[in-house]
């Protein structure tokens, strides 16, 4: 029951920080006449309205990044408190929770990419809310990618090169420098 109601609420606390990075790469980089953009500010002004008071949009990009984290922060603490015989000390918690947002937003442009990548071979001109918005969420990474490489035969190896980089910054985070000391039956649930 209890690794039952760990996932529900790390399920939560995910979708509602997906929201949240969304609404800040979709602020960017999507149009605002996409309709999922549009339901992103709609679920997510609950959450930030109370935050904005004279912010300019640069400015509430930060403040939007600092809640996620506060929402990581807060959420690893508490989840430790309760399964963890040794919890972890307040700067393995900022670092843990630092670098699960990294990973969090990682993942996200991962698989980002995978699906622009299957619409673009079975949706070839088709257009939908949602494979614009993929679209559009992609092609800043894509891009530079792109410019410097060749097309060989019309295929297009963006999306490949750049799942390897983002794979590659995933292996390379000081994740598990993090969790040294820490007796957690669940630390990989959790994180």
């Amino acid at each position: 029951m209890s690794n039952l109601l760990l996932f529900l609420f790390t399920t939560l606390v995910d979708f509602v920080i997906l929201l949240l990075l969304l609404r800040v790469f979709s602020s960017y980089w999507i149009s605002t006449n996409n309709q999922i953009h549009r339901s992103i500010i709609l679920m997510t002004n609950s959450i930030l309205n109370p935050l904005r008071s004279n912010i300019n949009n640069k400015t509430f990009t930060y403040v939007i990044l600092g809640v996620c984290l506060l929402i990581k922060f807060f959420t690893l603490w508490l989840m430790t408190k309760f399964v963890c015989l040794i919890a972890p000390n307040f700067f393995q918690l900022i670092g843990l929770s630092i670098s699960s947002l990294l990973k969090f937003i990682l993942n996200i442009f991962f698989f980002a990419i995978i699906i622009h990548a299957v619409f673009s071979w079975i949706l070839k001109n088709q257009h939908n809310s949602f494979s614009d918005f993929i679209r559009q969420l992609v092609v800043p990474i894509l891009h530079p990618i792109q410019k410097r490489l060749p097309y060989p035969a019309g295929m297009d190896f963006s999306p490949f090169i750049a799942i390897v980089v983002i794979q590659s910054i995933n292996l390379i985070m000081p994740f598990g420098e993090f969790t040294d000391n820490i007796v957690c039956m669940n630390l990989g649930q959790i994180l």
